[in-house]
């Protein structure tokens, strides 16, 4: 063979071969946003979130369970968790003052007003599933609470802080924490204290309302809380049960 059809048949190959590449790529991209565009679960191939089988719409869920305290502030202000299936998944978060006749809740404005269904359920509940010590010495017209943010798509987990004043809702501020079990985070009407395990002589000092992400190292020795709550944790009995969990096709 010449060495011109062995340059011939060189190049040939490799145009074969970017031929198949490039038809790769163009499947794997209509493939991906085929899979993004499915409102089904499970499906023959699994794409859907849970996971089950024949590609069934998800279905609307109504739980019907005993709500309990999961957090005490004093005897009067508290949470409620409500509509759980269990202490980590599903459910919705209410903050309580029965001297002001306030219950409000935990988490974006009306969003406890949609049906919970299949998926919702299968995450984390925000409140319950923080990590941090979890102070409150604030007074009665603050209303703060943790929470997570969940992307199942992009693949991050963040957690926050909101707090609410009101009588002065300018000051509402919300702040984005690590969650870790090692933090102490106290709430109070004008700042956000935050002290890890590892450094127990400071603390970070996030001021309200919140102006930027700048916090000041606070020597613990010049912070005194006037009050603090009864509780330092979300907590929850597993043993408490739905008594009944009804799925509504759509």
């Amino acid at each position: 063979m010449s060495d011109k059809k062995k340059s011939e048949g060189t190049v040939l190959g490799l145009k074969i071969v970017m031929i198949i590449a490039v038809a790769i790529f163009v499947i794997w991209v209509l493939w991906n946003f085929v899979v993004s565009m499915l409102p089904t679960i499970g499906g023959s191939f699994g794409a859907g979130f849970p996971s089950s089988s024949g590609g069934r719409a998800i279905r609307d869920v109504e739980i019907d369970v005993e709500p309990q305290v999961v957090y005490r502030i004093d005897d009067h202000r508290f949470f409620t968790l409500e509509k759980y299936l269990d202490c980590s998944y599903g459910g919705f978060v209410y903050y309580n003052d029965t001297n002001k006749k306030i219950k409000i809740y935990a988490g974006p404005e009306g969003e406890d007003k949609r049906p919970q269904n299949e998926f919702t359920i299968s995450k984390p509940n925000g409140v319950m599933d923080f990590h941090s010590k979890f102070i409150y010495a604030a007074s009665d017209n603050i209303i703060a609470y943790p929470g997570s943010n969940v992307s199942y798509k992009y693949g991050f987990l963040n957690y926050f802080i909101v707090l609410k004043n009101i009588t002065n809702p300018s000051k509402n501020s919300g702040f984005v924490v690590l969650g870790s079990s090692s933090d102490t985070i106290t709430i109070t009407d004008n700042a956000i204290y935050i002290q890890n395990e590892s450094t127990p002589k400071n603390y970070e000092k996030h001021s309200i309302p919140k102006k930027s992400d700048d916090y000041e190292w606070i020597d613990s020795s010049e912070i005194h809380f006037n009050r603090a709550s009864l509780d330092d944790h979300f907590h929850c009995d597993n043993n408490i049960k739905p008594q009944r969990v009804k799925y509504i096709s759509n």
